[in-house]
């Protein structure tokens, strides 16, 4: 069996707890195969170019990681990553910010990555590259003299050619994209795009799921990411013993429960959700005092401005809302800036009535996927954004239009009116789609197809150039 080598932006060093969707998804694997698991050490350092890769062992696995400089950060990560790609991948034209030495930092980091992670690969590996900070870092590797098997995944929306093209860069991003032999998409849309993408910017073919280039030949599929249900269905079942859960139910009163669980970003449509939520009691005043919305707002992206300004202006509906609305024995909304252990999301999840999850533009979207596999109870609700990933697979969910806040606010009071029948069946099949595309599937599917699909380029036996 052929040795795993992971790449993305950061890597799970020992000690933390970083076990989210791609972590789930890939830790098994390199545990059965053998593997290294190669990026970003998340380390700030001086001096980062002339400092040697940092090696730990997790078991079977070989971390090794590399540290940034301050300006790297500002200009690769912070810059072309989260204020370009970031916004461009998700379709928020507005918020795109462009300038050239943030895009050349970005390939100057791919190609130091590039030279680090070569000496460490093995004839027979099989390299899966992760994501949009890493999309030229495939180039790097074949113009190094790997011709081994090559997969991408990314884990954002790929964009219509008409949003791409803002980015004035955007046939050297799909140039470099060339590489690889698969590429991996969330969804059937997505996958449309960027097909799109590669023959409008690049002029090949494309037939099917795959695209032709003189000679050259990448296919691309679909793989919607999952988690891992029956972990979450367990911890659901399990007597609740985590403090904010036992909060949560003294506080509620036996309300009903509206809950919402992201990180804070601008993709994932927390101020919309928040003035849904002030619409149904405005709109539906019975639900007063019998209702209430919980937030929590994971931390994310703290250095960079934009988010610092969300944090404000969701702290500042909050607020607003609460004070409007609520008694002396009711508060509308209870938000937590903070974070959870997935146990403890899991009892949270079984608690609530309806979950929202309202993205504005979304991969996938992971927590509508955990919540389903957390209903072992009285069936809840999934109220769930069409521009949301998930929404393609997840159909039996009550569907909305994030921007749409009158309609959001109907959708919630249907939800919360649905009767027992209806919610039990609803979700049924969304449990269905949910175990039938877990975490563990997603890799393994993945992987078996980067295993069977081989291009000019990989045709021979994998040798590293000097």
């Amino acid at each position: 069996m052929s040795r795993l080598v992971v790449v993305s932006n950061r890597v799970a060093v020992p000690g933390e707890n970083r076990a989210g969707g791609l972590a789930v998804g890939l830790l098994a694997a390199l545990k059965e195969r053998g593997g290294l698991w190669f990026g970003w050490s998340g380390q700030i350092t001086r001096h980062a170019a002339g400092k040697p890769l940092a090696h730990h062992a997790l078991g079977s696995i070989e971390l090794a990681t590399m540290d940034l400089s301050e300006d790297e950060v500002e200009r690769f990560y912070t810059g072309f990553c989260n204020r370009t790609l970031w916004p461009l991948f998700h379709s928020l034209a507005a918020r795109i910010r462009l300038r050239e030495e943030e895009y050349r930092a970005y390939r100057r980091i791919n190609r130091r990555l590039g030279s680090a992670l070569l000496p460490l690969l093995q004839p027979g590996d099989l390299v899966w590259i992760h994501d949009y900070h890493l999309m030229s870092l495939g180039a790097e590797l074949r113009n190094g003299g790997w011709n081994g098997p090559l997969g991408f995944f990314l884990h954002t929306p790929f964009p219509p050619v008409e949003i791409l093209t803002i980015l004035p860069w955007e046939s050297e991003l799909m140039e470099a994209m060339l590489a690889y032999d698969l590429v991996g998409l969330h969804t059937n849309l997505y996958r449309r795009n960027f097909l799109e993408a590669m023959r409008s910017e690049l002029g090949g073919t494309c037939e099917a799921s795959t695209y032709y280039d003189e000679g050259r030949k990448v296919r691309v599929g679909t793989y919607p990411i999952g988690t891992d249900p029956a972990a979450f269905e367990a911890w659901a079942k399990a007597p609740t013993e985590q403090d904010e859960v036992q909060n949560l139910r003294n506080t509620m009163h036996n309300r009903r429960i509206i809950l919402g669980i992201d990180r804070l970003d601008y993709t994932k449509g927390i101020p919309e959700r928040l003035l849904a939520f002030a619409r149904l009691i405005e709109r539906f005043p019975s639900w007063r005092r019998r209702v209430s919305m919980v937030q929590v707002s994971v931390p994310s992206r703290t250095r960079v401005a934009e988010y610092m300004t969300l944090k404000r202006r969701v702290d500042q509906l909050v607020g607003e809302i609460n004070g409007r609305f609520g008694e002396l024995d009711w508060v509308p909304i209870r938000y937590i800036y903070g974070s959870f252990s997935h146990p403890e999301l899991a009892q949270m999840y079984r608690e609530a009535h309806v979950c929202l999850v309202l993205p504005l533009r979304d991969g996938m979207n992971l927590v509508c996927k955990e919540y389903v596999a957390s209903q072992v109870g009285d069936p809840g609700v999934l109220v769930l954004s069409r521009f949301c990933g998930a929404a393609e697979e997840l159909r039996a969910a009550v569907i909305v239009n994030p921007y749409d806040i009158n309609g959001t606010a109907r959708a919630l009071n249907q939800a919360l009116l649905m009767p027992r029948e209806e919610r039990a069946r609803r979700m049924a099949a969304l449990r269905e789609r949910v175990y039938a595309n877990t975490a563990n599937n997603w890799r393994d599917k993945f992987l078996h197809d980067l295993t069977e699909t081989r291009s000019p380029l990989s045709a021979s036996e994998p040798h590293l150039g000097s």
